[in-house]
């Protein structure tokens, strides 16, 4: 019996779950469509969104999509990007994943159609025919060879490279198979390959991080930094609808920057915007109370979370990490900045939509225990800090708000607000990674040990804090060997467990993915992670 297969869910893992997973993918594959070619013929039309045409399948065709959207840094490159909201929405507009995830978190298939292991350690995948690049050479398994060998990469410097050192050699058994040979069995293989620096990309191009080329609905037409990003259908697109009509539906979309989603609103409701996600609470209500736009919304794991350097002071006691943690009423935060539209999960990166993986249990809020644990660490008087914090919403009124509850325990913080561009940079103190206290956004990852093998074990290429602990690095070493559904689900909660009692980290939030569009868009279903969100079926209706 085969003990893995094609369409295996990213989570969970029990019978009842992969058979869900299967009947969604089955829809999903008769939404996204893997034929090539055309349906019937489309007719003339005109619509207020500028589309002229209508597919045999009654979806209207043309129009460009305005998109809202915080600047990037321009890096096209996925696997050496900084990370920003900005460069990831316009990356996957163009370039493709062999799998993808779907709302209810399991895997569907893009570029691969098919994948299968007898143990767990050998994993082979038939790839998509007639799936073409934008520089018109064809997709192939050599493309697959060549994408995962600079994943893998140190020497490049990937931040892939430790997420994906188990994979011993990538095959091209022909144009249209690739084998995976993996050192040791790895459950959740294939839903790693849903992040979002694993793209496919061409061989041929020489410099991926200055040539943005992909597979993709939509090809780069021009980019200019702070301004607009503008993006083209690609006519010779390899997906259809469920009619057999091509997509995608739009003829364009383009990228309007500025650096907050306040402003992004503002455009929405005047109507120079179609399109702004990532919308806070306040900004949910505000279009919702706009008879002419609307928004959708989906379960995530996006995360605001408190990063906390242990390698100086104060940070490197543990009994003030600990303080902060008690410390912290991420219930009340959430009450103050994001109402109805966030969880606070458990203070770790694992939130509740990992269902089986999350653990249930969290550190309880008790100022009284902070400001004994803060005596402890030596700060009887109190202590300051300084926190970096991103210009993006809702992270100015959660770190205002977070100020104020650790004044009440004895912590003074000063706030520096750094705008979303400069704050992801590659160098700066006030960078991500060089800040003693900031706070990052994550965005939705398919399995939890993603982010552990990012940014939490002890070589991790991101591992900001500069936290070490044997024991869990033991345990995510464990966890993908682990076959039992039950037993892996443990070693998960475990794996909080520490990160709860040892606080490198605090996830203040888990929020609600929620975006505005207008009233007349339909087709778009939000990622799990809204910035992974894709435009292939978007379309105006009027």
């Amino acid at each position: 019996m085969k003990m893995f297969g094609k369409r295996d869910v990213a989570r969970g893992g029990t019978l009842s779950r992969i058979l869900a997973a299967l009947g969604i993918m089955a829809m999903l594959l008769l939404l996204v469509a893997v034929a090539a070619g055309c349906g019937g013929s489309d007719e003339t039309t005109t619509t207020a969104g500028g589309t002229e045409t209508t597919a045999a399948g009654g979806v209207p065709r043309g129009g460009v999509l305005k998109v809202g959207m915080q600047p990037g840094n321009g890096q096209y490159d996925p696997v050496l990007m900084a990370g920003s909201v900005g460069d990831i929405l316009l990356n996957v507009q163009v370039q493709e994943n062999l799998v993808d995830l779907a709302q209810d978190f399991s895997v569907f298939p893009v570029l691969a159609t098919e994948w299968d292991s007898e143990d767990g350690k050998t994993w082979k995948f038939t790839l998509r025919e007639g799936a073409t690049f934008h520089n018109g050479e064809p997709f192939t398994a050599d493309d697959v060879v060549y994408s995962f060998d600079r994943l893998r990469s140190e020497e490049l410097g990937s931040p892939m490279a430790g997420v994906y050192s188990n994979i011993e050699s990538v095959v091209a058994d022909d144009p249209t198979h690739v084998t995976f040979n993996l050192t040791l069995p790895d459950s959740e293989f294939v839903a790693s390959l849903t992040d979002y620096r694993a793209k496919m990309l061409s061989k041929s191009v020489a410099d991926p991080m200055t040539e943005l080329i992909g597979t993709g609905p939509f090809m780069l037409e021009s980019f200019a930094a702070e301004d607009r990003a503008v993006l083209k259908a690609f006519s010779e697109y390899w997906g259809t609808d469920e009619a057999g009509d091509k997509l995608p539906y739009l003829e364009g979309v383009e990228f309007i920057y500025s650096p907050d989603t306040a402003g992004q609103v503002e455009g929405l409701q005047g109507g120079s915007l179609n399109w702004v996600g990532g919308l806070s609470a306040a900004q949910k209500e505000t279009v919702e109370a706009n008879p002419s736009l609307k928004t959708i919304s989906t379960a995530t794991n996006y995360c605001n979370e408190l990063q906390i350097r242990v390698d100086v002071e104060p940070g490197s006691k543990l009994e003030f990490r600990q303080a902060l943690m008690a410390g912290t009423d991420r219930q009340a935060l959430i009450d103050l900045v994001a109402p109805g539209v966030g969880d606070p999960g458990n203070g770790t990166l694992v939130g509740p939509a990992y269902a089986d993986y999350y653990l249930d249990e969290e550190i309880p809020y008790d100022p009284a225990k902070a400001k004994e644990l803060l005596a402890a660490a030596g700060y009887p008087d109190g202590v300051a800090i300084r926190l970096v914090a991103q210009t993006a919403d809702p992270i100015p009124g959660l770190a205002t708000a977070w100020q104020a509850q650790m004044k009440a325990i004895g912590v003074e913080v000063e706030i520096q607000q750094v705008p979303t561009d400069v704050y992801y940079a590659e160098e700066g103190q006030d960078n991500w990674y060089q800040a003693p206290f900031g706070i990052v956004d994550w965005g939705t990852r398919a399995s939890p040990i993603t982010y552990f093998k990012l940014a939490m074990t002890s070589t991790a290429a991101w591992n900001y804090s500069r936290w070490s602990n044997a024991e869990f690095d033991a345990i995510v070493e464990k966890i993908p060997q682990t076959l039992d559904d039950a037993e892996r689900a443990e070693l998960y909660k475990d794996a909080q467990r520490i990160l709860q009692t040892e606080v490198p980290m605090i996830n203040f939030i888990v929020l609600l993915g929620v975006a505005g569009e207008s009233a007349n868009v339909d087709g778009i279903e939000l990622s799990p992670d809204w910035a992974h969100t894709l435009f292939r079926t978007a379309h105006f209706t009027e």
